[in-house]
């Protein structure tokens, strides 16, 4: 188990949304014997390309392709389930930007909160809880149980006054009850038996820190790299203007813009004449070599499998081994939210009163793989004249592949046309 830290959280938070440092470009480093002005010049121009929420928000697409089969026999669970914040949000559509953060961190938090019992005092009336997402960079402390689970936490956050004014709080969550202290002082109690706020984490400890937040240190780096190739460039694309002295005459006196040597100036040179010199492209070109270096690392880490420039001279094990290494990843974080969403269910049930009748179920087989390559497998194998037992398989392979996003029941009704159809031609 890591050691908490908020600020690595932050930092994470920051290349997700291209915030803080991303955005004042104090995630540059000067190097060296560049001066004061040049760096700031460089920070003024400087450009963040995101690399991570592309690469979760892709991640978290693949899992909403297998929509949850949830069954609801209660009306009060299924009227949370159509909205379950107060902004009237589905909990499919909640949980599709829940997983985008806890993606990117590895960890988050969630409150379940039922109106006028923790966290809302003054707001109209709701007769079922509803959900908030909690960063875990807000956090400030916390004590955990025996299980894992949150005994008491404190949250930092902001809160509006009588006035309409934003006021800092501390928010903090208890097995017995709740309270904010700072700008708005407010407390109460719940008999739940256990703290509102439920942690999410991708290693099922607390705190974790994702195999995505990788990409938020090589955000970093391609942040630089890519500022200082435009600073090569900016300086250096345009052609020299030369000037060669008489050396009877050298140097002329060309006052202040003879201090430094650049496109808006000339360089003085032996014997006469004048001319253009380009700058050598060999830095240029050693930057795009390494921007494509970490670019290709963050490929790796984000398991991208859709990248047809990517496949070019990739072997069909190797892009085999790519799928099933993200099929591996989306079914072991399906599972944790298939775990998280029932402690969900088990706090709402408790807030209602009620027993948790709820039953789920998330995807456990997304079966990605490439559909034209999977296509030419199946052609050369007929081709071979392969048993039609395999023919069939793989015709319903192939199938599953481009019906993915079919209800099961439907894309059942369409593989068992297939064992139909083989049953007719069958002598």
């Amino acid at each position: 188990m890591a050691k908490f830290s908020a600020a690595r959280f932050q930092f994470i938070a920051d290349a997700l949304n291209g915030s803080g440092p991303f955005a004042d470009g104090s995630a540059l480093v000067q190097y060296p014997r560049e001066s004061a002005d040049k760096f700031a010049r460089r920070k003024a121009t400087a450009w963040y390309a995101n690399a991570l929420r592309p690469a979760v928000s892709r991640f978290v697409g693949y899992l909403m392709k297998k929509p949850v089969q949830r069954e609801l026999p209660n009306p009060a669970l299924k009227q949370f389930a159509e909205e379950c914040t107060w902004q009237g949000d589905a909990l499919s559509s909640f949980w599709a930007g829940f997983m985008i953060e806890a993606k990117a961190r590895g960890s988050m938090l969630l409150l379940v909160d039922m109106p006028g019992g923790a966290s809302s005092p003054g707001q109209e009336p709701r007769r079922f809880p509803y959900l908030v997402a909690i960063e875990p960079e807000r956090v400030k402390s916390y004590v955990l149980n025996e299980y894992g689970q949150l005994r008491r936490v404190v949250i930092n956050d902001s809160v509006q006054d009588a006035s309409g004014n934003a006021q800092s709080v501390e928010r903090t969550y208890t097995e017995t009850g709740w309270s904010f202290t700072g700008g708005v002082n407010a407390s109460g109690t719940h008999d739940l038996g256990v703290c509102p706020v439920l942690i999410f984490t991708e290693s099922g400890l607390f705190p974790c820190i994702g195999d995505f937040a990788g990409i938020a240190d090589l955000s970093k780096r391609l942040y630089n790299l890519r500022s200082e190739l435009d600073e090569i460039l900016r300086a250096q694309t345009f052609s020299l203007l030369t000037y060669k002295v008489p050396s009877d005459r050298f140097p002329l006196d060309m006052g202040p813009i003879a201090q430094t040597i650049g496109t808006d100036n000339l360089l003085q040179t032996f014997p006469d004449g004048a001319a253009f010199i380009a700058p050598p492209d060999g830095p240029a070109t050693v930057y795009l070599q390494v921007i494509a270096q970490v670019d290709a690392l963050i490929r790796e880490i984000a398991l991208t499998a859709d990248d047809h420039t990517q496949r070019q001279g990739e072997s069909g094990v190797a892009l085999q081994l790519r799928f099933q290494a993200l099929n591996g990843a989306l079914v072991l974080f399906a599972r944790r939210m298939e775990d998280f969403e029932r402690k969900v269910w088990d706090l709402v049930s408790l807030w209602l009163g009620i027993q948790n009748t709820a039953q789920i179920s998330w995807g456990k087989d997304f079966s990605l793989a490439d559909l034209k390559v999977e296509l030419e497998i199946a052609q050369n194998m007929a081709a071979l004249n392969a048993p039609p037992v395999y023919q069939r398989e793989k015709l319903k392979q192939l199938i599953t592949l481009d019906l993915s996003t079919l209800p099961d029941a439907a894309l059942a009704d369409v593989l068992a046309g297939v064992d139909e159809m083989q049953q007719e031609v069958t002598p």
